[in-house]
């Protein structure tokens, strides 16, 4: 019995003695889910959230895979850094190594920060767009955007873990191929119609 309450005594103490449970970062896209017309091009921002705000911990690297179904989405480009925050990887605009590999039905995404650790954890927000991905809509229908973490990697360049949440595009015919379809439709159905009454 005393062995039990020793056991339950040290569960409990543990995250008392290093800080309570361990937070949980999240990647994902924003919008989640979106249609554009079919030849049109469509964005979607990778979006990190849940570090530190100013604080540890900060993100200092990432490489991830976007994964898309190719027969509906095309990569276009890849730009790093949030549009209204700047890039949080390059907090003083001495740079940072950036590298976009696409493949036939996935992206990587990788940075790499030049920054300091203690400016990384002092200045970096805790939520921010990492990229923000541009497809061509080549074909109608769903794609599911999927996310494949390879590394990511916090101030000191250590490993941190992150729940990903998938996302989607649609792409659906303009309105005027809507239009011209349905018009060819009427028109056959009437053809058809005249050539049954002879």
């Amino acid at each position: 019995m005393k062995v039990w309450i020793i056991v339950a005594a040290t569960l409990i103490a543990i995250p008392l003695l290093f800080g309570g449970p361990v937070q949980a970062i999240t990647i994902g896209f924003n919008p989640s889910g979106q249609v554009a017309n079919l030849g049109n091009p469509v964005s979607v921002a990778l979006t990190i959230s849940d570090l530190g705000d100013l604080t540890s911990p900060s993100l200092s690297t990432f490489d991830l895979d976007v994964i898309y179904d190719p027969t509906i989405l095309g990569f276009t480009s890849a730009a790093y850094g949030d549009p209204i925050l700047g890039d949080q990887l390059d907090l003083f605009g001495l740079g940072s190594l950036t590298a976009t590999t696409p493949g036939v039905g996935s992206v990587n995404l990788f940075e790499l920060s030049f920054d300091l650790p203690d400016d990384l954890d002092n200045l970096q927000v805790g939520s921010f767009t990492l990229a923000t991905i541009t497809f061509d809509t080549v074909g109608i229908g769903t794609s599911s955007l999927g996310l494949n973490i390879n590394a990511l990697g916090d101030a000191n360049g250590d490993p941190l873990a992150a729940n990903l949440e998938n996302g989607s595009i649609s792409s659906v015919p303009e309105p005027s191929t809507l239009l011209l379809i349905a018009s060819g439709l009427i028109g056959i159905a009437t053809f058809r119609r005249k050539f049954t009454t002879l």
